[in-house]
């Protein structure tokens, strides 16, 4: 089985577009009416974003917007920190964590959904044992 993506909830559809293709170099797939497919560089199968967007006032249940955290992996410290670096000229940079592991940076989207970018120290991919190694920091994105 192969994530394939997920639909975010979003206040300007624009915006948001421009946010992930500026930050984080994902490409437009689609764009129609509200509705618009981004998806991360490289990826094989393709995963992407759906951007929905409902404008700025809509609160609770499935109109909601955005998740409480988006995490994504990098394949180098170069690109890790060159997503810092746009964050942080943002002001959307929240915090660096480095365990003995991965280090990750926490950053927001326009919306506010915590985007959490990681790099696994040993050049390598995050693999299903990487996930025995969660600490406190993941728990707490998006409060």
């Amino acid at each position: 089985m192969n994530f394939q993506g997920v639909v975010m909830n979003v206040a300007d559809l624009n915006r948001s577009i421009d946010f992930y293709r500026e930050v984080f170099d994902f490409t437009l797939r689609s764009q129609k009416d509200q509705l618009a497919a981004v998806s991360a560089p490289g990826n094989d199968p393709t995963q992407v974003i759906v951007l929905r967007a409902l404008g700025g006032s809509v609160v609770g249940g499935a109109g909601h917007i955005g998740l409480r955290a988006f995490v994504l992996e990098v394949e180098s410290d170069d690109q890790l920190q060159r997503i810092a670096n746009e964050l942080d000229s943002r002001r959307l940079l929240i915090s660096r964590r480095d365990h003995s592991e991965w280090t990750a940076v926490v950053g927001r989207d326009p919306d506010g959904v915590a985007v959490v970018v990681a790099w696994h120290s040993g050049g390598g991919r995050f693999t299903e044992d990487s996930w025995k190694t969660l600490d406190d920091f993941l728990y707490g994105v998006g409060e």
